[in-house]
């Protein structure tokens, strides 16, 4: 048994109908180079075999009455549910796996059966097919979902479809007095937790006044944005697309203009939502801002499961029309934010998720009163990106040609980026409520007019 973070169990409690907290984690394969036909039958029977691999995988969720819930292990899974096959539209291109994924994405997962599901989706062009797994939050924060995606997939190219061993063994809940002595342990150590907590949040103030009062810049103010179209309330409705960007490209303009990768992809992201907004007469004179998940796993340390995130809040500059000095600025504002980083404790915002009900006070009710009362969101959006693998990863022989991810949107933050390396690429997946943007392709498309505007100037600048 495995009890959860303070950190997973908020992809719970934040997850209702119309928010459900699981991420898409998406490969394209072509399988013509495959040791055997790549077809859903043999993914289907090597499935037990990556559940072996794959701890998370085997995991579902034991919710007590009482404490936090915990994992339990349960190896035998039911392949009708688990695995799932679907066919897009001729011609399968990109607009048609957007389109399949969002499908896939719509809807939460069932809590009663380990948290996932592996698609199997043929009928892309050239023969291509994807398999999109939607992993709960709780199991991998994105560090942690290229580890999965690592142990699935392979480096070697010689290596077949996994087989099964079915060695493993379930667990059983423990019986009702060891069930709560267990449960009562775990109360006493948060209670006797809670002072430090208190005192290291009270150093955390203090450290926060002192920047304030140097004059030196910090996170973006809460509050302080605008409400764009994606900030209002979320149906169960949603809308997907994903566009490809030449890695090369990203770091030729972070070289130019003495950036970083991140800051580069930021300032597409920021170009894109700004061309959108004034599309539809929507642009304020005020900067929208982010939420940038960062992740704070100990440098060496071996990666767990589940989440080690805390979180950035900067502004994005979308009321600067020229876009290198939109990109300058995203630099400034994350330099800021990495420095105030530097100086926080970064275990803090987890630590005090254990206290659930003083922490959704804080982070969540707040948050929600906030924006009733103030009309504007907490901040705008979600920005994450994650470099992915290095290697050229395989399956059974066929290569991975593309790799495709989203997080989940969060009341009021009511768009989401995820961008993940691979190889030459950075595919960006995005997601937003359907109802309040229908279009969201312009917005896709428009990442790839910032970056090749960018791209043109930073040419511009070493000629």
């Amino acid at each position: 048994m495995r009890r959860l973070t303070g950190v997973d169990n908020l992809f719970l409690k934040q997850e209702k109908n119309t928010q459900p907290q699981h991420t898409i984690k998406a490969v394209v394969l072509d399988p013509a180079a495959a040791h055997q036909p790549l077809t859903f039958e043999a993914i289907r029977a090597a499935v037990p075999a990556l559940a072996e691999r794959i701890e998370p995988l085997r995991w579902q969720l034991l919710r007590p009455r009482l404490g936090r819930p915990w994992w339990i292990e349960r190896p035998d899974i039911d392949l009708d549910h688990h695995v799932k096959r679907v066919s897009t539209p001729a011609p399968g291109g990109d607009r048609e796996l957007s389109a399949q994924i969002n499908e896939i994405n719509m809807g939460g997962l069932d809590h009663s059966r380990p948290s996932w599901q592996l698609w199997y989706v043929d009928g892309l062009a050239g023969g291509r097919i994807a398999l999109v797994l939607k992993l709960h939050h709780t199991l991998a924060d994105g560090m942690a979902s290229l580890r999965l995606l690592e142990t699935m997939l392979s480096p070697d190219a010689g290596e077949p479809l996994p087989t099964a061993n079915g060695a493993l063994c379930g667990e059983r809940r423990p019986k009702a007095v060891q069930w709560y002595r267990t449960l009562l342990t775990h109360q006493v150590s948060a209670a006797a937790r809670f002072p430090g907590v208190l005192a290291r949040s009270a150093r955390t103030i203090e450290t926060v006044r002192a920047r304030r009062k140097a004059g030196r810049p910090g996170f973006a103010e809460a509050f302080a944005a605008p409400s764009a179209p994606f900030n209002a309330p979320f149906t169960t409705r949603r809308e997907f697309a994903f566009i490809t960007c030449d890695l090369d490209q990203i770091k030729t303009v972070k070289a130019a203009f003495g950036v970083t990768v991140n800051d580069v992809y930021l300032a597409v992201c920021s170009g894109a939502v700004r061309s959108y907004l004034q599309q539809h007469g929507k642009l304020t004179a005020e900067p929208l801002s982010a939420v940038v998940p960062v992740a704070i796993r100990p440098p060496g340390a071996e990666v767990d499961w589940g989440n080690q995130v805390t979180t950035w809040y900067t502004s994005l500059a979308t009321d600067v029309a020229d876009p290198v000095q939109r990109l300058m600025q995203i630099s400034a504002n994350t330099k800021a934010a990495r420095a105030v980083h530097d100086e926080r404790d970064l275990w803090l915002f987890g630590d005090w998720m254990e206290y659930w009900p003083l922490f959704w006070f804080y982070g969540r009710a707040l948050p929600i009163v906030g924006a009733a009362t103030k009309k504007r969101p907490t901040y705008s959006l979600i920005a994450s990106n994650v470099p992915g693998p290095r290697n050229r990863l395989y399956l059974g022989g066929a290569p991975v040609e593309k790799l495709i991810s989203v997080g989940p949107i969060v009341y009021p933050y009511g768009l989401n980026f995820t961008g993940w390396s691979y190889g030459d690429d950075m595919t960006i997946g995005m997601q937003a409520c359907s109802d309040h943007v229908p279009d969201i392709w312009e917005i896709a498309d428009g990442i790839q007019v910032t970056l090749a505007e960018l791209f043109s100037l930073a040419r511009e600048s070493v000629a």
